[in-house]
């Protein structure tokens, strides 16, 4: 008589199956906590980008409030040379100015003393003291004009080496 081979092979059918059933339950498993982590690293993703975002919108925030102070600085100082500039030129104008009025007065002095040398009778001048007020009128005449030059010169480059100094250090951060 031959063995029932029924039963032993549903006892291996229904191992099999509970083993299929037990491999596709981890595996079912294992998909959702897959699903779930990648759930997990699309929000962790999201928020870094998000955390990414803000800080760039804030650096940018903070460069341009920089750039604003930066050029309103940069602006004051260059106004203020400005100014500067404005009063070494009309402080030059003034000593020009005024270099031409004693020029003047030594042209009026010496058309004077040569008026009072040639008028008949009258003691004027000697030669030699007239030649004294020659050279002394060409002095004058000419280093008054090129001293207001040299100052203007020197004012300028004061003046836009210190605002050039100042704009620097405006810049600077602190």
């Amino acid at each position: 008589m031959l063995p029932d081979l029924k039963t032993p092979l549903l006892w291996v059918l229904g191992l099999g199956l509970v083993a299929a059933l037990a491999t596709a339950g981890i595996e079912r498993t294992r998909a959702a906590d897959a699903r779930a982590d990648a759930a997990t690293a699309r929000r962790d993703l999201a928020d870094y980008r998000s955390t990414v975002a803000e800080a760039g919108r804030l650096a940018e925030r903070a460069a341009r409030t920089q750039e604003q102070t930066w050029r309103q600085r940069l602006e004051g100082v260059t106004r203020d040379g400005q100014l500067q500039a404005a009063a070494d030129r009309a402080a030059a104008d003034r000593a020009g100015a005024a270099e031409r009025r004693v020029r003047q007065q030594l042209a009026d002095y010496r058309a004077a003393v040569r008026a009072a040398a040639e008028a008949p009778g009258a003691a004027g001048g000697s030669p030699p003291a007239e030649a004294a007020l020659d050279l002394l009128a060409d002095l004058l005449g000419g280093s008054g004009a090129a001293l207001v030059e040299l100052g203007r010169f020197a004012d300028a480059a004061h003046t836009a080496g210190t605002t050039c100094e100042r704009a620097g250090d405006a810049l600077t951060p602190e």
